[in-house]
């Protein structure tokens, strides 16, 4: 990794990094309020926690508590949120957590490393006919910054470094003419990513919806578009395990994957119900979560589309050498 990668934590990202939050208890963490199947007692449901970040995944996967697809598969689901996976990693390894949302960087390099992590599920795949459905490098108002070849000698954050926006935004601006070695990365979570931008600490921020949408309505623009630039887009977000609970435990695996595949599928067809929800479990206004768009929401997992990942991974100084696929991808 270059050396000009830095780490910069605003307070808010700070907290968020050292401790994971648990929503709310009734809220998002809350149980079922319309059980679609036929719903176990609380006591024979079994405790289960995902680790989630700041982004429509709260409100869709809240969807899917609400509706009662957990309950259905036997499972209490109690949803933490962090800044992003890589700061989740060694709660997701200790077993403080059971499953992780998270771009496959986070697992394939944690393998790379020798750490006991499986990917287990698809999550989404990014829309190629739109821009605003998942992340994107955004500038603020008056930017001079109109290309990903202009990054060059900006200070940029991204959610986490080693991510997808680490790899995506290098081949980027590869791609357009410039230098990724030139661009400092700084570490920030998306909801402080305008604040930051209208305060001069960056010049350009990853953000995905709905801060997008926010940052948009303030004046603000997007300069690249990096996921589908890079390659990124079949296997965007995934769900990530411990080797240790996929081997003792593969049934409640199978149960969360198949209330995700419930979840995944009824939320792509219920955006609206998503949107609703975003107040509630983000504390976004109801005119931004009106006009929030979504990556596409899908359980399957595109293995082919993780080798990019592991491609540029590798070009990029992220892992020394090419992440093994095989030995990361769960197979029952």
């Amino acid at each position: 990794m270059t050396t000009r990668t830095l780490r910069l934590l605003g307070s808010g990202a700070l907290a968020a990094a050292l401790t994971l939050t648990g929503c709310a208890s009734g809220s998002i963490s809350g149980g079922a309020d319309t059980g679609a199947g036929g719903s176990a007692s609380d006591s024979e449901l079994r405790d289960v926690k995902i680790g989630l970040f700041p982004s429509s995944a709260v409100a869709a996967i809240q969807l899917g508590v609400n509706k009662g697809y957990f309950e259905e598969e036997g499972l209490n689901l109690e949803m933490l949120l962090g800044q992003g996976s890589a700061a989740q990693l060694p709660s997701l390894s200790s077993g403080s957590l059971d499953f992780m949302l998270s771009s496959p960087t986070t697992p394939l390099v944690a393998t790379a490393q020798g750490l006991d992590l499986k990917i287990v599920s698809g999550y989404a795949s990014n829309r190629p006919e739109m821009v605003e459905d998942s992340v994107a490098v955004m500038v603020g108002p008056n930017s001079d910054i109109h290309r990903a070849k202009d990054l060059e000698g900006k200070t940029v954050s991204i959610n986490a470094l080693g991510s997808i926006g680490d790899i995506g935004i290098r081949e980027a601006v590869e791609l357009d003419g410039g230098d990724p070695d030139k661009v400092t990365f700084v570490q920030l979570g998306f909801n402080e990513v305008g604040a930051q931008l209208e305060s001069g600490q960056i010049q350009a921020g990853m953000v995905g919806p709905p801060f997008m949408q926010q940052i948009t309505a303030d004046g603000g623009a997007v300069i690249s578009d990096f996921i589908q630039e890079a390659g990124l887009g079949g296997a965007e977000l995934v769900i990530a395990s411990s080797g240790a609970l996929v081997e003792q435990d593969p049934e409640v695996v199978e149960s969360f994957i198949s209330a995700l595949d419930k979840t995944l599928s009824y939320a792509e067809e219920h955006q609206d119900e998503v949107r609703d929800l975003l107040p509630e479990v983000l504390g976004t206004s109801p005119e931004m979560a009106a006009k929030t768009d979504f990556i596409a929401w899908n359980a399957h997992l595109d293995v082919d589309a993780l080798k990019q990942f592991a491609d540029l991974m590798t070009k990029h100084g992220i892992v020394e050498t090419r992440p093994d696929l095989d030995a990361t991808v769960w197979s029952k």
